[in-house]
């Protein structure tokens, strides 16, 4: 990603007195400054690009920006689960970026993937949401919170493909409607999560015209331009 660069010099004394009185660091590699460094954002994904899971033939059209990699696997953690919350315009960004990929034009609602209510009360912040408007707004598209749970879904970590979709199964719902929507997340993993959302805006009158995130874990499935 291009940002402007403060002199090398300037950077390191800045970065220097962050660490020195505040302990402050970046979030994406942990070297001492104000914010995610340097080398980190030169790491971020530039573009966008089509993913695909076989697997779960309903899901529409999905564009991410990269994978689950570091630096960025880290931001999105520290943003969701360590309080960074400064990282929404950067990562929300990215986020805007793979909505553009699908060519969402006027009239194209975002909507986020809800989180689990009892998450979000963990964290005080709903960083779905979060992400979400920073890419309406760089979109000048509409965002609109019209899913919710309707119950929590187990825990995911470990399971396979076809035990994430039961652990999934029926735990949205949505506002009854006819919007066009884009679905929109942080990860695609297995695709589980996003096959629900859309099973739910579906059921509730919506169209599902695509789903973009800001990276995925390729193992579950295939990438392409």
């Amino acid at each position: 990603m291009k940002t402007n660069q403060l002199p090398p010099a300037i950077d390191r004394l800045i970065s220097a007195a962050a660490d020195l009185l505040l302990g402050a660091s970046c979030p994406g590699c942990g070297t001492p400054g104000w914010a995610v460094c340097q080398n980190c954002l030169a790491l971020l994904p530039d573009g966008a690009r089509r993913v695909r899971r076989p697997a779960l033939p309903g899901l529409p059209d999905a564009m991410v920006c990269g994978t689950y990699t570091e630096p960025l696997s880290r931001l999105l953690i520290s943003h969701k689960d360590e309080g960074s919350w400064q990282l929404a315009g950067l990562l929300g960004a990215l986020l805007a970026r793979a909505v553009a990929g699908l060519g969402a034009g006027p009239g194209v609602v975002l909507v986020p993937v809800p989180s689990d209510r009892a998450a979000v009360r963990r964290r005080g912040y709903d960083h779905a949401r979060a992400l979400a408007g920073v890419a309406g707004r760089e979109l000048g598209l509409a965002v609109r919170p019209v899913l919710g749970r309707g119950r929590a879904a187990s825990d995911q970590v470990g399971r396979n493909r076809l035990a994430r979709l039961d652990a999934q199964a029926g735990t949205m719902d949505a506002e009854p409607g006819s919007l066009a929507v884009v679905v929109v997340d942080d990860i695609i993993t297995t695709g589980s999560t996003a096959a629900e959302a859309c099973r739910a805006l579906r059921a509730s009158g919506h169209r599902v015209t695509g789903l973009a995130a800001i990276c995925e874990t390729p193992r579950w499935g295939e990438s392409g331009e």
